[in-house]
C-alpha cells in the first residue's frame, strides 16, 4: 500500500468505527438514565462516518478513472456493478432470509415487494449506503462533467457555491413539507419522495466531489493539509464544540428527547455537514502525520482491509449481542460500551475468517465482496 492509498484508505477504518457507534448507540436512548455525553458520542459525533465513506469513494473513483483520461462507460459500469451491485444483491437477500427466519412471516417475498425493497435499500437498516453508492457510480459521467465545469471557472468559488447549495438543499429535503395531491395520490412518486434519503446521491454530492478533488489534486491536497494543520485542527474542534453545545441547548432549554436531538443534528444538518468536512480534513491530517509503524496506524489499516465485511455483517452480531449482554449487564451505559467493542471484535474476527475462506472460493468471493 503506497502512501497515497494508506492515508485515504485508512480513513475507512475510522469511518467504520463511527458506523458501529451509530448503530450501537440507538438503544441507549431507550434507557432510563443514559449518559447524555456518551449518547452524543455515539449518535452525533460519529455521524461523520456515512458521508466519510462517500468522500473515500469519490477519491477512489477519480484515482482509478482520472478526469484527463477517456471513460469507457460500459466497461466501467460492468466492473462497478460486479464490485458493488452483486454484493448488494447477495447481502440484501441474506438479510431478508435472516429476518424471515427469526420473525416468520415478516418478509413479503413477492417479486414486487422484493424489487421495492432492493431499489430503496430496505433489506436492512444499514445497507441503503450501497444503493446511494451505486447511483454515484451510474451517474459518474455527470460528476466528471461537473468537475470539468468547476475547473473551467474559479475552482475555489465553485467549491464555496457548491457547499452552500449543499447545505440549503439538505436543509430543505430533511424538513417535512406537505405533498401536493398529484404526488400524494401517486404511489410511485410518493415512495420516491418518502425514501429520498435512501437512494438520492445529491445529499452527499459535495463530500463525494471533495474526495474527487483530493484525488485530482492530491499533491496540493497534502500540501494544503500540512500548511494549514492548526487551522484544520481548530476547525474540527470548533465543529465538535458547535455540535455538543447545540445538543445540550436542545436537551436542557428546548426539552428535546435524545432521539430528536439525533434527528436534528444528523449528518445532513448544517452543523453535521461542517463537522463532516472538518473531520475528513482533520483525520487525513492525523493519518498523514502518523508513523506508519505505530499501533494506531496499523489498527486503522486492519480495519480498512476488513471494512467491507465488517460493514455488511455487523448488524447480525449486534442483534445477537444485544440479546445476550443485557443478561449479564444491567447498567445501560456500561452495556452500550460492552456492546460496541463486542460487535467490533466479532465483526472483525468474522471478516478475517471469511476473507481467508473466500480466497479458495472465487465464485463465493464475487457474490459476497465483488472480487
Amino acid at each position: 500500500m503506497n502512501n497515497r492509498n494508506a492515508i485515504i484508505d485508512n480513513l475507512r477504518g475510522l469511518c467504520m468505527l463511527g458506523v458501529i457507534a451509530i448503530h450501537t448507540g440507538s438503544n441507549l436512548a431507550l434507557a432510563l438514565n443514559p449518559n447524555s455525553l456518551l449518547y452524543l458520542f455515539y449518535e452525533v459525533l460519529s455521524r461523520y462516518s456515512v458521508p466519510g465513506f462517500f468522500f473515500i469513494s469519490g477519491f477512489g473513483l477519480f484515482t482509478g478513472y482520472p478526469l484527463d483520461q477517456p471513460l469507457h462507460y460500459f466497461t466501467y459500469i460492468k466492473k462497478r456493478l460486479r464490485s458493488v451491485g452483486l454484493p448488494y444483491l447477495t447481502w440484501s437477500l441474506l438479510y431478508l432470509a435472516y429476518y424471515s427466519y427469526i420473525t416468520p412471516g415478516s418478509i413479503d417475498w413477492s417479486l414486487g415487494n422484493l424489487l421495492f425493497t432492493l431499489f430503496f435499500g430496505l433489506a436492512s437498516y444499514h445497507i441503503y449506503f450501497m444503493v446511494i453508492l451505486l447511483w454515484f457510480y451510474l451517474l459518474f459521467p455527470l460528476w466528471r462533467n461537473l468537475l470539468r465545469l468547476m475547473h473551467k471557472s474559479s475552482l475555489v468559488i465553485s467549491i464555496l457555491v457548491l457547499g452552500l447549495a449543499q447545505m440549503v438543499f439538505n436543509y430543505w429535503t430533511c424538513h417535512f413539507w406537505a405533498y401536493p395531491a398529484w404526488i400524494a395520490n401517486n404511489t410511485l412518486l410518493l415512495n420516491l419522495f418518502n425514501y429520498r434519503l435512501n437512494y438520492l446521491p445529491l445529499h452527499y454530492l459535495f463530500v463525494f466531489l471533495l474526495g474527487a478533488l483530493a484525488a485530482i489534486h492530491y499533491e496540493a491536497f497534502i500540501r494544503g493539509i500540512l500548511a494549514n494543520a492548526k487551522i484544520i485542527t481548530l476547525f474540527w474542534i470548533t465543529t465538535v464544540g458547535l455540535l455538543i453545545s447545540r445538543a445540550y441547548y436542545l436537551l436542557y432549554f428546548k426539552n428535546y428527547s435524545l432521539e430528536n436531538i439525533t434527528n436534528t443534528l444528523q449528518q445532513l444538518s448544517s452543523e453535521g455537514f461542517l463537522y463532516t468536512i472538518a473531520s475528513m480534513l482533520f483525520f487525513s491530517l492525523l493519518l498523514l502525520k502518523a508513523n506508519s509503524q505505530s499501533p494506531v496506524f496499523k489498527w486503522c489499516r486492519l480495519l480498512s482491509i476488513n471494512s467491507l465485511i465488517i460493514y455488511l455483517i455487523h448488524p447480525f452480531f449486534l442483534d445477537q449481542i444485544s440479546y445476550i449482554l443485557p443478561l449479564l449487564l444491567s447498567n445501560a451505559n456500561y452495556l452500550s460500551i460492552a456492546t460496541y467493542f463486542s460487535v467490533l471484535f466479532f465483526s472483525l474476527l468474522a471478516s478475517i475468517i471469511i476473507l481467508k475462506l473466500l480466497r479458495k472460493t472465487p465464485l463465493l468471493s464475487r457474490l459476497l465482496i465483488g472480487r
